[in-house]
């Protein structure tokens, strides 16, 4: 079994094997694929590795370039993501092999560290690896209108913005926030499928923050209005509560939104977690994995005081 760089070659069957496993056609597959790994801003950066038995694909591992910055300096950093094994090819021990590859080859590929919010079932693996978990996003509700279900949750997005409003960030010292730039935010919008996606922006004087925002239908009697970004140039606790309200009295005058929900690291330098929590949002038994690890001299990483993370931190926000 080898263990080697992808090639363009293999798209086919790499394609196949993700068209088997989730049962999406394969045309539909190859197009995904071709707007997240393909796109100028991915292609050059993204690390893509293949394990091998002759020139058949046995597995995947692929990581994308996730800028993360702090005190100005942008690291190259990736986010794990798709992970598959051939099915004929479990309990082989592909999967540590793929990222035993990123330890030997980590200086070759120019990784500062890497990230990734893992499922359950993949979690362990990343554990035996030696990655760390410093700390898990939780998932927070603030209810609005119980009989929101008896409205359509797809006419919330016209009540709100369709584009976010820029804001200069202001991002705590010493802290790790995503770097989204315009090139960032072009792929990421191209390589995304039409989703319900809106904005909540609101300022006072110098102070101005933005929200983005998406709607989900969890269930019959649950139409969820979920804040995945806060983007904010303020620290300000009276201001991001004010801004807070301003939102929840928003999403309740449409009348379709039973709830906001949120999921955040509640240890973040920013003071979100404590402006929630007094206006009553409830935290849930839900919470994201959030792994990492470290190829330089960055051990911060493992701080989780030291990370501004939301749901849109996740790629499949």
């Amino acid at each position: 079994m080898e263990i080697k760089l992808y090639e363009d070659w293999m798209k086919p069957q790499v394609t196949k094997l993700f068209s088997m496993q989730y049962e999406r056609p394969e045309e539909e597959v190859a197009v995904t694929m071709e707007n997240f790994y393909e796109h100028p801003f991915q292609k050059d950066k993204c690390i893509r590795i293949v394990s091998m038995d002759g020139d058949k694909v046995t597995g995947f591992q692929s990581l994308f370039y996730w800028p993360y910055q702090k005190n100005g300096q942008v690291y190259n950093s990736f986010q794990s993501g798709n992970s598959l094994v051939h099915p004929d090819y479990r309990g082989k021990g592909i999967f540590q092999k793929l990222l035993n590859y990123l330890d030997e080859y980590n200086k070759d590929l120019k990784i500062d560290f890497l990230m990734g919010f893992p499922v359950q079932m993949s979690y362990g693996s990343f554990m035996k690896n030696k990655w760390a978990n410093p700390l898990n996003i939780v998932w927070h509700v603030k209810f609005l209108n119980p009989f929101a279900f008896l409205f359509s949750v797809d006419g919330v997005i016209s009540k709100f913005d369709k584009q976010m409003k820029p804001v200069d960030q202001k991002i705590p010292a010493n802290s790790y926030r995503l770097a989204k730039d315009a090139a960032f935010e072009k792929w990421i919008n191209a390589s995304r499928d039409q989703q319900p996606y809106c904005f909540f922006h609101y300022s006072e004087g110098q102070n101005a923050i933005s929200f983005s925002l998406k709607t989900n239908k969890r269930s019959r009697w649950f139409n969820e209005l979920i804040i995945g970004d806060i983007r904010t140039n303020s620290s300000d606790e009276v201001f991001i509560k004010k801004a807070f309200s301003k939102l929840s009295r928003k999403a309740f005058a449409s009348l379709r939104v039973t709830a906001l929900t949120i999921a955040l690291n509640e240890d973040s330098a920013l003071p979100v977690f404590s402006v929630i929590k007094s206006m009553g949002y409830v935290s849930t038994k839900k919470s994201i994995y959030f792994i990492t690890k470290s190829y330089g001299n960055n051990k911060d990483i493992e701080d989780k005081q030291c990370w501004v993370l939301y749901r849109s931190d996740v790629d499949t926000w």
